[in-house]
């Protein structure tokens, strides 16, 4: 038995994980905005692939996968672009 192939899913993983990368060096609203984009880079990519070559992108349909990385994208961005970093006196 084969494992399956993860397709294009590389090309969005680096970004999440530079994502993860940058919060662990308290770099927190680039963590976010970073994360945001690579969840909006795999929508982008489940949108134009077939299935066939969307590998580890493809969990459910392709309406559900592309609503649900779009949304939690966009709505990591809001998050991040209205946090108060700024310490407290």
């Amino acid at each position: 038995m084969t494992a399956p192939r993860l397709g294009w899913w590389w090309f969005a993983a680096p970004v999440l994980v530079l994502g993860v990368v940058f919060f662990t060096f308290d770099k927190v609203l680039l963590a976010g905005y970073t994360i945001a984009a690579g969840l909006g880079l795999a929508a982008l990519l489940r949108l134009v692939l077939p299935t066939a070559r969307s590998g580890g992108l493809a969990v459910r349909s392709r309406g559900v996968d592309v609503v649900t990385m779009a949304a939690l994208g966009i709505a990591l961005a809001v998050i991040t672009s209205v946090l108060d970093l700024r310490p407290r006196s």
